[in-house]
């Protein structure tokens, strides 16, 4: 798999000497973490992160098409201008948010500041991005004026950022990767560093397992084939009107009224979503049912066609082809005498008093709110899209 969008974040280590786990990771199609990379710092400084981010660049090559995810912490941006000059960088939404809504008015409720906020960021379009940015403006002026002064609005915006990030607007990933290492951070070093090959390991193999496991009649990923099959009841009420048959443009009336241009042969609608997610919205899924409808059994054109090659169950099972393998028991290791000669001292410390921290600090306002129900990325076997083509 081309990992085109990477995230890095750092998080503690519980130990008396301290240090920072550091991970780079991506996301594989069907919405699975992804990890590439992981390592061992002092600290967040200038000279770590340009060491970490050069050892990742030996396996991910900079390209304009690479994009980065992570806080705003300045030696992550020091770091990744200076490795991977060519390669585009934005924030993490939810950081930001937490950054955005300590700007907030007194009297004013933060979670609301946050929705607001991310539904901004979350915007498909110009048009709808200034009416959702504009009523921020007006209720939070505070908060609107951090975002103009100080953050480039391409770090954060959905529909201004030019590159593809495929939906990945956060450093959840990474966040998950600490939490499921949350106890193995108190480890040795080594100790540690089994613990996560292990569970790397242990992901590859059942993702693996997933994609080999499922039906040969399925072509793109769970995640996207169960979108497609929430969309196509809706798409299926749309009317629509055919504008050029031969450039296979159409004219589709949404539910809200409004009308959205939809050319099927460059993948792209009016709406934007089709062009940003990778496959298709409802005015595509409606447009290419009217197309197929008049075609007949003429028709070569399948839902399957609008989906960015990135989304195919051949590109996931790719992910997964290389195997990764646990570090076998010290006993079988054959190591040289001269390296056995060595000996790594630890690093100096100093003795706190009290208990080592074991929760993490939450940021100033931050409360723990339900998660919203997510389109499932599980195999539904006898979900079938042709009944609606």
């Amino acid at each position: 798999m081309d990992e085109k969008v990477i995230v890095v974040d750092a998080t503690f280590l519980k130990t008396v000497y301290g240090g920072q786990l550091v991970f780079a990771t991506a996301q594989d199609p069907n919405h699975h973490h992804y990890p590439i990379a992981f390592g061992i710092i002092d600290s967040e400084n200038h000279s770590s992160w340009p060491w970490f981010l050069e050892n990742l660049k030996a396996v991910v090559p900079d390209d304009p098409e690479l994009v980065f995810v992570s806080d705003r912490h300045k030696s992550i941006i020091y770091g990744v201008s200076k490795v991977y000059p060519l390669a585009r960088h934005v924030h993490c939404i939810w950081h930001l948010a937490q950054n955005v809504k300590g700007h907030a008015q007194q009297g004013v409720k933060k979670d609301d500041v946050v929705d607001k906020f991310i539904k901004c960021a979350h915007a498909y379009t110009g048009s709808e991005f200034k009416k959702e940015f504009d009523e921020f403006r007006k209720l939070y002026p505070a908060c609107a004026k951090f975002l103009v002064d100080k953050i480039d609005v391409e770090r954060w915006a959905r529909c201004i950022f030019e590159g593809e990030k495929y939906n990945l607007d956060t450093s959840n990933s990474c966040e998950s990767m600490n939490s499921v290492f949350r106890k193995d951070r108190k480890l040795s070093l080594l100790p540690m560093l089994d613990k996560i090959i292990e569970k790397f390991a242990f992901w590859s193999n059942k993702y693996r397992n997933e994609c080999a496991s499922m039906p040969s009649t399925k072509v793109v990923v769970p995640f996207v084939e169960n979108v497609l099959h929430e969309r196509c009841p809706i798409a299926k009420r749309l009317t629509v009107r055919e504008v050029n048959g031969q450039e296979f443009l159409f004219d589709v009336f949404g539910s809200d009224g409004v009308v959205c241009l939809v050319d099927l042969a460059s993948k792209t609608c009016v709406c934007r979503m089709f062009d940003i997610d990778k496959y298709p919205c409802v005015h595509a899924i409606a447009a290419l049912m009217a197309k197929i409808k008049k075609d007949g059994r003429m028709s070569t054109l399948s839902v399957y066609d609008l989906c960015s090659r990135y989304y195919l169950v051949e590109t996931w099972a790719r992910a997964y082809v290389k195997t990764i393998y646990t570090v076998p028991h010290i006993s079988t290791w054959a190591i040289p005498e001269d390296v056995l000669k060595l000996f790594a001292y630890p690093p100096d410390y100093t003795a706190k008093r009290g208990r080592n921290q074991e929760e993490r600090h939450p940021s100033e306002g931050e409360s723990r709110k339900k998660k919203k129900k997510k389109t499932s990325n599980k195999c539904k076997p006898h979900q079938d899209l042709g009944v609606f083509f």
